[in-house]
């Protein structure tokens, strides 16, 4: 507890890291002897699955192992509790669920994530020639439900982590955009046991171009979101981003099948970071000064 209280920052990106690695790679290791494939849209499915009474013990286990994972959330939350008590722990459920926003940043967050999605479709799509080979991962009419379960999963299972604990404590230090330099790199890592298992087969050199790719994109995508966390201070916001944003991508890049659409939807968001950045300024990243704890 001592040294949690000497070094919060240290101590909730190790345990973000120590809890979601620790589970989710017990369940990659079990998943393919349970002939499962794991994936945000699989994990959807073994939801329903689960739901249903169509998952064995050894299934669910999997799923459980690999969802219960949310080493950002439960480390935001131990963390605090150790270092600010009930009064922090206060706090970030006040801004957890802030939604008492302007309208403008709703639409930001809604919005942001279908003009990247669009964009990055229509130019891999002229890229091929106009050619589509469309195959949605799960059907269009799983849409909302996906959208909700990403919500949860993805959103509230990292956002009080990211934006609500680390992002603040990290500005206190540096100015907005090296503090989103540190977040993304350390968030892109994280991703690594995943993107490993996901990419392994494909061989060495593939697998080290999405390892790079994907930190750099996540990088770039920090920035747009320290962007809109410093103009609302609101984690709910960054937590329906988040959601959205996965199940846009699911919907529009990631079933597209098109390789060019797949790299712009990671490259694209560098476009507003850099205009960003020189519209605001890297040390705030807002016409306000940025959200600091110390």
């Amino acid at each position: 507890m001592k040294l949690i209280k000497q070094h919060p920052l240290v101590s909730f990106f190790v345990l973000a890291y120590a809890i979601t690695w620790s589970l989710q790679l017990a369940a990659i290791a079990l998943a393919p002897g349970q002939g499962m494939s794991l994936s945000n849209e699989t994990n959807f499915q073994y939801s329903l699955d689960l739901l249903a009474g169509r998952l064995h013990s050894g299934q669910a286990l999997v799923y459980f192992l690999f969802t219960l994972g949310a080493g950002p959330l439960f480390a935001a939350i131990l963390v605090t509790s150790v270092v600010e008590g009930p009064a922090g722990l206060r706090d970030l459920w006040r801004r957890s669920t802030l939604w008492r926003v302007d309208a403008r940043w709703y639409l930001a967050a809604l919005g942001i994530p279908l003009a990247l999605g669009v964009v990055s479709l229509g130019l891999g799509l002229l890229s091929s020639g106009g050619k589509l080979d469309y195959a949605a991962k799960l059907p269009i009419g799983s849409f909302i439900p996906f959208f909700l379960y990403m919500l949860i999963f993805t959103g509230i299972a990292e956002e009080p982590g990211w934006r609500g604990f680390a992002l603040p404590r990290l500005q206190h230090r540096f100015h907005a955009e090296r503090a989103s330099w540190i977040l993304g790199l350390l968030w892109g890592v994280w991703h690594f046991p995943f993107i490993i298992y996901y990419n392994l087969a494909a061989g060495p050199a593939p697998l080290i171009a999405s390892l790079l790719g994907l930190t750099m994109g996540i990088i770039g995508w920090t920035i747009v979101n320290t962007w809109l966390y410093n103009n609302t201070e609101s984690v709910w916001i960054m937590i329906l981003l988040h959601g959205w944003g996965n199940a846009v991508q699911s919907y529009l890049v990631l079933s597209s099948n098109n390789y060019a659409a797949q790299t712009l939807y990671g490259i694209l968001p560098w476009a507003i970071a850099i205009f960003l950045v020189r519209k605001y300024g890297k040390e705030n990243l807002a016409p306000r000064p940025r959200p600091t704890r110390a």
